[in-house]
């Protein structure tokens, strides 16, 4: 669980049952910062990380986490893809849930629709572009298209050229 607040990440410590393991903070060493994550990834079912979101969302790897929950949205989106990354790595094989908290009648709701808005004014700046649609060999290609051709190639390096792709794929 992800906040920017340490009252929250105290608070939720005071009330989620089971094994609750931080508040791992800015101001927490980095060989306690490491302790905790092995605590959690060692921890049964059911186990809680408590983190700032600045604090977690750089150089740990929690892969053993399976939801991920952000407590309230945060004003960079950047900050959030970086909190979920550290549980959704690549190579993963288990699916990330990532839920957020909204308060409703609140700031959250205003800072939503904010983001909402600046995602709109970069896709329709960035997105869109007169050179890509001049140049039709030229295309956008989706995270899940980027990640098919990576495994491809990674078969192709690993077997050697046997693989059942088509041949002039395998030529390529």
């Amino acid at each position: 669980m992800f906040s920017h607040f340490r009252t929250v990440l105290e608070e939720l410590a005071d009330h989620i049952p089971g094994q609750v393991f931080g508040p791992l903070t800015g101001s927490t060493p980095a060989p306690k910062r490491q302790s905790l994550v092995d605590s959690f990834s060692a921890a049964r079912h059911g186990a809680v990380l408590l983190s700032q979101i600045v604090a977690g969302g750089v150089g740990l790897n929690i892969q053993a986490a399976s939801v991920v929950v952000i407590c309230e949205p945060q004003l960079k989106p950047t900050t959030e893809w970086q909190a979920i990354a550290r549980a959704h790595r690549m190579g993963q094989l288990h699916s990330v849930q990532v839920h957020r908290l909204l308060s409703e009648d609140s700031v959250d709701q205003r800072v939503v629709e904010i983001l909402a808005h600046k995602k709109e004014l970069f896709d329709e700046f960035a997105r869109v572009s007169d050179t890509a649609h001049a140049a039709p060999e030229a295309f956008d290609v989706t995270e899940s298209e980027l990640a098919r051709q990576i495994m491809a190639e990674e078969r192709r390096r690993l077997l050697g050229g046997l693989t059942t792709l088509p041949a002039e794929e395998q030529d390529a």
